[in-house]
């Protein structure tokens, strides 16, 4: 019983570890509860902290990747536009193009200046395909020509792409470095 116990102070009788590892393991109900036990103790909370980060951070959560894709499918859309319509005139496209490719790479390698220029690209993709489709629909007779009813499509589709890529990129945002 000596080699048991260790002796503290004015006679108080302290458990010794395998005498507390065996009342944990009859408490707990076995050699496993006591294993894990055993595991439990030998992490620390700052230990545990870190690899629950590590294990976030490695993996992308899917909002982020569909917005990356979107914000790349309307940076694509916004490029060509001009070039089919062959019309110079309308440079702010090209601009806002080029800031969705930059915004789509920044959001798909999770930076914290892909979300700010993917949240600031949102008024420009709603206010443009808006403006143009009140254009478009001034027109007489637009629902009669297929293109003119595919055009006027895409862009409802654009701006329904970039509304929920701002709602998935401004709810991934504590994802971001």
């Amino acid at each position: 019983m000596a080699e048991e116990t260790d002796r503290v102070g004015r006679g108080s009788v302290v458990p010794s570890d395998s005498k507390l590892i065996l009342n944990v393991r009859l408490i707990l109900g076995g050699y496993e509860a006591c294993a894990r036990f055993r595991e439990m103790s030998k992490q620390t909370p700052k230990q545990e902290a870190k690899e629950e980060m590590a294990k976030a951070a490695s993996f992308r959560p899917v909002g982020l990747s569909i917005s990356s894709f979107f914000y790349l499918l309307s940076g694509i859309y916004y490029l060509a536009f001009p070039i089919v319509a062959a019309d110079p005139t309308v440079w702010p496209l090209y601009v806002i193009g080029g800031a969705s490719l930059l915004g789509s790479f920044g959001v798909f390698k999770m930076a914290r200046w892909g979300l700010w220029l993917g949240l600031l690209l949102f008024p420009l993709q709603i206010v443009a395909p808006a403006f143009t489709l009140l254009t478009v629909l001034s027109y007489p007779g637009v629902w009669q020509q297929p293109i003119a009813i595919a055009f006027v499509a895409s862009l409802f589709v654009l701006m329904f792409f970039a509304s929920l890529t701002f709602l998935l990129v401004l709810d991934k945002r504590r994802s971001l470095n």
